[in-house]
């Protein structure tokens, strides 16, 4: 029966390939014919999970630089679907028709949500948990049930990577009694001593003291400890440190980046410990594949308009850790700025006008002297605006286009210095197709 079901649901992916379609149509057939699919594979030596409110699909495009460059073969999902069905359209693409995967090395992008789902027929090797936070509460609800369905699937066979600035992440270590490696980014000249908006975890999970912050990269990222001992940001070996120049160090190896997003050396990080406590790849071949392979980024591009130059800063709605990092990114950047915000619709998934997530996203930073102009676009425009208002930003210098349909004229006509789009979906592929057609 499982041969039958591998051997129909490859033929079909095949064919839906010719026509260009089909990332998670074959896994969706192969669960409804055989549920329990997932355990008839069997998996390579180091088979990698990557998930996290952020950072999954560059975390994963990051680990499948460093394995190939050093001449490993990688099956990913990374650009297809990172639910139940897409991982198993991943397994069929690459497995024999026994069910063993072929490759040498699998990195699997997978949604929270979608952890508990996977987890129940198969287990990875190594596991990255790179973030949590409130994110698209329609789905998700509350933050902490993504942390316990999670966690509550954690065996201790699987060799943990966790980022451990982050309290809420490094909890998931207390009760693991399996292999755990922390990734972490020392105190830099961008961090704050003082929160900017709300805390995912404020209290001591063992003791339920207040936690005591030394310093916030950004939301709830930093450093931490109880006043009582219990609990603290735990001892990181592999601790990366920003360098004047940009780029940072880690483990004695110097990373250059392309941008200086603290989000981006996250990433890096996270893919550099994995690749290293994996075995397979020593450290100077590491840090010669994210120097010298380009990082596959959907989140910060720049782009020529004109005279302007632009970079777009692709910011997921319902997600204010993901705005935020955008707009801690504007602020540390040199010279003068225009701050194009905008989207059409809430969500890609619901049909839904709930817009208080935008209360939690620190729009207060945009109080900055060097930001002289905010351009408000889009059929929520004037929500924003509203928003901006409540932050205490100078009103004199917001604007609002309602109809986005003539964007790049917008942002030619009203750009005083840099143009920073901090756009989401809606917004980006309407940018990208303008963009397009100008080319043509």
């Amino acid at each position: 029966m499982k041969v039958l079901v591998i051997m129909f649901t490859k033929i079909l992916q095949r064919i839906l390939k010719l026509f260009g379609r089909g990332s998670s149509l074959p896994g969706t057939i192969a669960r409804k014919l055989s549920p329990n699919i997932l355990n008839k594979f069997k998996l390579p030596n180091i088979t990698i999970c990557v998930t996290g409110t952020t950072g999954k699909t560059s975390i994963s495009g990051i680990l499948c630089q460093i394995y190939e460059q050093a001449g490993y073969t990688v099956g990913n999902n990374s650009k297809g679907s990172n639910l139940e069905d897409g991982v198993i359209s991943l397994l069929l693409e690459n497995s024999t028709v026994t069910g063993k995967v072929k490759t040498d090395v699998l990195v699997i992008e997978l949604d929270e949500r979608y952890v508990k789902r996977v987890f129940k027929h198969m287990q990875p090797d190594y596991f990255i948990v790179n973030n949590i936070s409130r994110d698209q509460m329609a789905r998700n609800g509350h933050f902490d049930i993504v942390w316990n369905d999670i966690h509550e699937n954690i065996t201790d066979s699987i060799h943990l990577i966790l980022n451990a600035d982050d309290p809420l992440i490094y909890r998931m270590a207390l009760d693991h009694q399996g292999k755990v490696s922390y990734y972490g980014l020392r105190r830099t000249k961008y961090s704050r001593d003082k929160a900017n908006g709300a805390l995912d975890l404020s209290y001591c999970p063992i003791c339920h003291h207040k936690l005591i912050f030394d310093y916030f990269h950004y939301g709830n990222i930093g450093g931490y400890h109880c006043p009582n001992h219990d609990f603290s940001r735990p001892n990181v070996v592999y601790e990366s440190v920003l360098n004047d120049d940009g780029s940072f160090t880690i483990d004695g190896q110097v990373i250059q980046t392309e941008n200086n997003a603290l989000y981006q050396i996250y990433n890096l990080s996270a893919g550099y410990v994995t690749a290293l406590v994996s075995g397979a790849v020593d450290r100077e071949k590491i840090a010669y594949a994210l120097n010298y392979l380009k990082l596959k980024t959907k989140r910060l591009d720049t782009f020529q308009i004109g005279k302007v130059e632009a970079t777009l800063l692709l910011s997921k709605n319902d997600t204010p850790i993901s705005y935020n990092q955008s707009i801690d990114y504007i602020c540390n950047q040199k010279g003068k700025k225009t701050v194009f915000l905008g989207f059409n619709t809430i969500s890609i998934m619901y049909n839904i006008k709930d817009i208080s997530w935008m209360y939690d996203v620190n729009f207060e930073l945009l109080q900055d002297e060097s930001i002289e102009k905010i351009v408000c676009m889009g059929s929520f425009a004037y929500d924003i605006g509203v928003r901006l208002k409540y932050a205490n930003i100078d009103m004199e210098k917001v604007v609002y286009f309602e109809d986005s349909t003539p964007m790049l004229s917008i942002i030619a006509e009203n750009t005083i210095g840099h143009a920073y789009l901090v756009f989401p979906f809606d917004m980006e592929h309407q940018f990208q197709a303008l963009m397009k057609e100008k080319v043509k």
